[in-house]
């Protein structure tokens, strides 16, 4: 049996696990168990899991989507393992490692709700992009993909995950899905998957996000794709990039900054980290008991998503 906590970043609910890759018979075997773990229909679900060893120095983590696919980071969920590690070493910083680069982790300051935040520094952003479309057209032959809303301009992000990011003047949410399906069914023209962002601007220093994550769809927010959106957001309409954003979206809002060194852009996230239960899993079979709620952190999130909410109906980005 292994102990799994369930954790979110505005409410991109990720299970945390001390567990590796190594601890599973076969890739076959990992992939089943994340499949079962977040299948929602059973008796957890969610939108992913990280596996990490803290032993080292540089304590190590691997990201599965819940399809049982690998990425190479989670942003939401790297402020959640963030707080794990930081709250068995004591610490108010750490770095960790997932896929090929390093993260940096940092206690945030607690919101009047009450809810305990993360900061986040990212490795610089990358707009060389990996995905073979800029501003929605196919680079060698100049032709517009038809995956895409012809209407839209798209720029392809690396963070590292790949992203296409577009600004909106006004979102429309079945748009976004039928897009979202249509490039996830193109391994010939986005051979890694692609993550699809809108980006509506609602004041100089607050914008809405919304994300159809490969591997996972549309869920509740996106880490890496609010921070892609931040850099794309300055790259497009010359805001300043340090200046500190408000990212709002349908799970609750963190804020995103771009630190300047030289000519690169290295985002800084800041948001929730909040631990929703505890559980003891096996890795053939799932049961839903024995489960330690944290009652208190999901109050206190409840209060500040709830102010989250009215702001969008306020806006008018839902009704």
């Amino acid at each position: 049996m292994a102990e799994i906590l369930n954790a979110h970043g505005s409410k991109n609910d990720i299970f945390v696990a001390a567990m590796t890759p190594r601890d599973f018979a076969s890739a076959d075997d990992l992939r089943a168990f994340v499949r079962r773990l977040c299948d929602r229909a059973g008796p957890f679900g969610g939108d992913g899991i990280y596996f990490y060893d803290a032993g080292p120095r540089i304590p190590e983590a691997w990201f599965f989507n819940p399809d049982g696919s690998s990425a190479e980071f989670c942003g939401n969920g790297m402020r959640c393992l963030g707080r794990v590690v930081l709250d068995q070493r004591g610490a108010d910083a750490a770095v960790i490692r997932s896929g090929q680069a390093e993260y940096t982790v940092r206690r945030g300051a607690t919101t009047a709700e009450g809810v305990r935040q993360i900061s986040l520094e990212q490795p610089a952003v990358d707009f060389r992009p990996r995905i073979p479309v800029v501003a929605g057209r196919n680079p060698l032959t100049g032709a517009r993909l038809p995956e895409l809303d012809p209407a839209l301009e798209f720029t392809a992000v690396t963070i590292p995950n790949p992203h296409l990011i577009a600004l909106v003047d006004k979102y429309i949410e079945s748009d976004l899905i039928a897009m979202g399906e249509r490039v996830a069914v193109r391994p010939d023209v986005f051979p890694a998957g692609a993550n699809l962002s809108v980006l509506l601007p609602l004041e100089p220093a607050e914008v809405f996000v919304r994300t159809f994550e490969r591997g996972a769809g549309l869920t509740a927010s996106c880490g890496s794709g609010m921070a892609a959106a931040r850099a794309v957001y300055s790259r497009v309409t010359l805001v300043d990039p340090g200046r500190r954003v408000t990212v709002r979206n349908a799970g609750g809002m963190a804020t995103v900054s771009l630190t300047v060194r030289g000519e690169a852009w290295h985002p800084v996230l800041e948001g929730n980290a909040t631990f929703v239960y505890r559980a003891e899993v096996g890795p053939a079979a799932l049961a839903a008991d024995a489960v330690e709620p944290y009652d208190d952190e999901v109050r206190a999130y409840a209060a500040l998503d709830e102010r989250n909410a009215a702001r969008l109906r306020e806006v008018g980005v839902f009704s």
